[in-house]
């Protein structure tokens, strides 16, 4: 759901893109690029896009660059129909938008295991300040720790395999809209103006 024209004004004069501009104007071999150049070389190398994306993503803005369409009363039933399924495939997709890419990069693992890590690190200090548990019931203890590893291994697998089922859902979605925002336009139910952020709206 991306808006070219709006990907390249925004690499070429938003100063959070720069390193994307950077690799662009050395892909390019040019000091400065025309917006025209710059839509061309995305349409035809989507790493740039890709690259763009994930500076959205750290950045925790959205990449689908969708309007909510407008419902008119001189609207069809059918076009009607259409735009409500429409834009509530955009808000889905918005909601959707971490889990475009899979899990295999993902910081899962970081984050669930150091807040095992912390917790075991916690237990250990009450119970070596606070208790003889250590001396006489050693073993107990080592199995708690081991406990809360397990633990903390089965909210991983479980954050993991959401992400993994989420990112099919993302995937299914995501083309599906694609084929309805065609549809839309060739039936003329909305124009690209009216479906596609501009540049007067950088959110």
């Amino acid at each position: 759901m991306i808006n070219i024209k709006k990907v390249a004004y925004q690499i070429k004069h938003d100063g959070m893109y720069n390193t994307v501009y950077i690799e662009v104007l050395e892909k390019l071999n040019k000091e400065d690029p025309s917006l025209d150049e710059i839509e061309t070389l995305l349409l035809e190398d989507d790493y740039f896009v890709w690259e763009y994306k994930e500076l959205n993503r750290y950045g925790e803005l959205s990449s689908v660059h969708a309007k909510k369409l407008e419902i008119k009363d001189s609207d069809g039933a059918d076009a009607k129909a259409f735009k409500e399924e429409l834009n509530e495939n955009t808000q889905q997709l918005r909601n959707l938008e971490n889990f475009e890419v899979d899990s295999k990069n993902s910081a899962y693992s970081i984050w669930i295991g150091s807040a095992g890590v912390m917790v075991i690190f916690m237990m250990h200090n009450i119970i070596a300040l606070f208790s003889e548990l250590y001396k006489t019931h050693g073993n107990l203890v080592y199995i708690s720790y081991a406990i809360v590893m397990g633990f903390t291994y089965w909210l991983y697998k479980k954050a993991k395999n959401n992400h993994e089922d989420q990112h099919v859902n993302y995937k299914v979605l995501h083309a599906k809209t694609k084929k309805l925002i065609a549809e839309g336009f060739e039936k003329q139910y909305f124009t690209n103006e009216e479906f596609y952020l501009g540049l007067e709206n950088d959110q």
